[in-house]
This record gives structure tokens, sequence and C-alpha cells, in this order.
């Protein structure tokens, strides 16, 4: 009797095992981060370097590996953010929140400036507020700077581009290196701009390129 029981003990732990699986690795967390704010690393399943996550809600959620110098700091900086983040990136009021993308170095500074977005980010891009919320192009490195520069555009942008206020705002086609320079420059674009095209200010309210009227 006492042999049977065992048997069954033993198949009962198998089966547990199988339906629960492994225990999952525990996150890391670097020296000074998820320290200050409320409930600022809860549920975090993503490794974070030094002096990273700090804030109200920074990190929660979060399931993506999160570099040093501040990274995700501010009230839900990386709130449920599963992208990459390199150091002293995503600083702002839920300037990553439900970003999916990977992000580069000094970039996404702003409030809500990555929020959602789903594109590749380079290293020094998307810096002021809604610079890049919901995009979902590429974007290069040191572009789509300025208060909603590249809010809600859909396609790649090279680099050292889109950099104004609403310069490529709801962009829809690629843009070239060095291009679409200047406020509303190319906003609501529907067309491919080259390299070097479509760089000054407005004239009258209106960006060089601008398409529609409906530019913020």
């Amino acid at each position: 009797m006492k042999t049977s029981q065992y048997v069954w003990l033993v198949a009962g732990l198998g089966l547990g095992l199988l339906l629960v699986g492994p225990p999952r690795a525990r996150a890391g967390v670097g020296p000074g981060s998820c320290v200050t704010g409320n409930n600022v690393c809860l549920n975090n399943t993503g490794d974070v370097g030094k002096k990273s996550c700090n804030g109200n809600f920074a990190c929660e959620d979060n399931s993506g590996r999160i570099g040093n110098s501040g990274a995700c700091t501010g009230v839900g900086a990386c709130l449920g953010n599963s992208g990459r983040v390199l150091n002293t990136s995503c600083v702002g009021f839920e300037a990553c929140t439900g970003n999916m993308a990977a992000v580069g170095t000094h970039t996404c500074v702003g409030d809500f400036a990555c929020a959602s977005n789903d594109g590749k980010i380079g290293n020094n891009a998307c810096v002021g507020a809604n610079a890049c919320n919901s995009n979902d192009g590429v974007v290069g490195t040191s572009s789509c700077k300025g208060e909603l520069a590249c809010n809600v555009n859909t396609a790649t942008v090279g680099t050292d581009s889109c950099n104004g206020a609403a310069a490529c705002y709801h962009n829809t086609k690629p843009i070239g290196n060095n291009a679409c320079k200047g406020e509303k420059a190319c906003c609501g674009n529907t067309a491919p701009i080259g390299p070097g095209q479509c760089n000054g200010p407005p004239v009258g309210g209106v960006g060089v390129c601008q398409v529609g009227t409906s530019c913020p």
C-alpha cells in the first residue's frame, strides 16, 4: 500500500511539472533601478541595467531588456514595453508605454514620444512630445525630432530627416536621408521623398512639401 501511494505521489508531481513547466528565470535588476515610485517594476520580466526604470509604474509589465543611465525614467515610461531599450532612452511621461520595437541610445525622449511604437528606431531619434507616437516605420539616426515630428508615421525615415514640429506627421511614404527638415515640412506626405528634398521653413504657415490642410 505504501509503495502504491508513493508511485501515485511521484506521478502527480510529474504531471504538475508538465502542466506548469519549469520555473521562469528571474529578471536581473541593476543597482539604482526600480527603486523610486509606486509599482515601479511590478510584473517586470525583462533585465534592467543600472539606474533605470524609476518613476511610478515606470517598468510595470515590461518584458523588454532595458539599458543603463536613466533609461525608462518617468511615470509609466516603459509600462507594458516589450522592445529592447538602450541607454538614456524612453524618458518622459509614458514615453515608451506599449512600445513593441527596438529603441536606440538617447531616443524616445519626451512625453508619449514612442508610445505604441512598432518600428525600429535608431540613436538620438524621436525626441519631443509625441514625436513617434504610434509610429510603424523604421526611423533612422537623428531623425524625427520635434513635437509630433513622426506621429502616426507608417513608412521608413532615413538619417537626419523629419526634424521639426509635425515635420512628417501622418507620413505614409519613404523619406530619404537629410530630408523633410522644417516645421510641417512633409506633413501628411503621400509620395516618396528623395535625399535632401523638402527642407525649409513653412511659407504662410504651410510646410514646404505639406499635403492637405489637416496638419496641427
